[in-house]
């Protein structure tokens, strides 16, 4: 007997998703989440463990350097795209907002179908290196440097896109 295809996988909006609480325990739900108690706790939690967050983003700032070096742009964005969500709950903002705008950067040079340009990135990863890991500068700079990056990549993705119209 030969085998059968397997069956297409069904999409199911969100809105025709059952319900798993009556609307009285989601309000209920919500009220806990966002009591001043639960705050609480989740403040002294994430203090505890800041040491081993910042811990995680130093390592994977150092699998960013390492991928930018051998220009390794999946595992770059790879590690962009973890350093950007981690890093503010690490109490690294300006390193998170640094690696937002470089993860922009790469969506938007896939959808050109090019590669990251090497200067770009080594601007980006020195930025990253410094704010992860010199607190003091961070806080003076980090805010500044996210935006000179940011604009910096606007400009070159602004020029990319009316080379393309060309």
């Amino acid at each position: 007997m030969p085998p059968t295809a397997p069956a297409r996988p069904e999409v199911v909006p969100a809105e025709n998703y059952p319900s798993l609480l009556s609307p009285l325990q989601r309000r209920q739900a919500m009220a806990k989440l966002k009591s001043a108690e639960t705050l609480a706790k989740a403040s002294r939690i994430l203090a505890a463990r800041a040491a081993e967050l910042r811990d995680a983003v130093l390592e994977l700032v150092t699998q960013f350097e390492d991928a930018v070096q051998v220009e390794d742009w999946p595992l770059v964005y790879a590690a962009t795209h973890e350093i950007r969500g981690l890093a503010a709950t690490a109490g690294l903002a300006a390193t998170g907002r640094i690696a937002n705008v470089f993860c922009h950067y790469l969506d938007a040079m896939r959808q050109f179908g090019l590669a990251p340009e090497p200067m770009i990135a080594k601007v980006h990863l020195d930025a990253l290196v410094r704010s992860a890991r010199t607190e003091d500068d961070t806080a003076r700079h980090g805010d500044e440097v996210a935006q000179e990056l940011s604009a910096l990549v606007a400009r070159r993705l602004a020029e990319l896109k009316d080379s393309s119209r060309d």
